[in-house]
């Protein structure tokens, strides 16, 4: 079963993001996971400030998500990063993001990106959960807690298509 959190290392939480603007937020992003995604931060951040051009990756609740696509990605890649104030990021709204989520993955036939998207935005819709992210004493706790989460989402999915058949 697909999970989000097999993409997320501890080392790619950051509990502090220290940005005062977009640009800023995204380039830190884009640190926490170049080395993994075996792609130069600046050259990262350069394709997820494209990808926020096309509209912003900002959804109800304070959250964002920048993502692309990149050709010598091995493997999707994630991190987390909390902004303790928060800022502007282009909600819809108009509310500030204070939980962002970054992700890089290969081109990918098969739409292995999109379902890791979905995942994280049906896991982020829980106004717990994002409260629970913001308190989180540390990378590994913060972590460990999407695990859980994300254990009980999908538990709960297997046992509706049982009860289907």
């Amino acid at each position: 079963m697909l999970r989000w959190t097999d993409f997320l290392e501890v080392d790619a939480v950051r509990l502090s993001l220290e940005a005062r603007e977009r640009v800023g937020v995204v380039h830190e992003l884009a640190g926490l996971m170049a080395a993994r995604a075996r792609v130069p931060a600046k050259e990262l951040a350069e394709h997820l400030l494209a990808r926020e051009r096309l509209g912003s990756t900002a959804m109800a609740g304070g959250v964002a998500v920048p993502h692309c696509r990149l050709v010598g990605v091995p493997r999707i890649v994630t991190c987390v990063g909390i902004h303790p104030e928060g800022l502007d990021f282009g909600e819809a709204n108009g509310g500030r993001v204070r939980v962002f989520v970054g992700m890089v993955s290969p081109p990918d036939p098969a739409g292995l990106h999109l379902n890791v998207l979905a995942r994280i935005g049906a896991l982020l819709r829980n106004a717990r959960l994002r409260e629970a992210l913001l308190t989180a004493p540390s990378p590994a706790a913060l972590r460990a807690l999407l695990v859980c989460v994300e254990d009980a989402h999908v538990s709960q999915r297997s046992e509706a298509a049982v009860a289907r058949w």
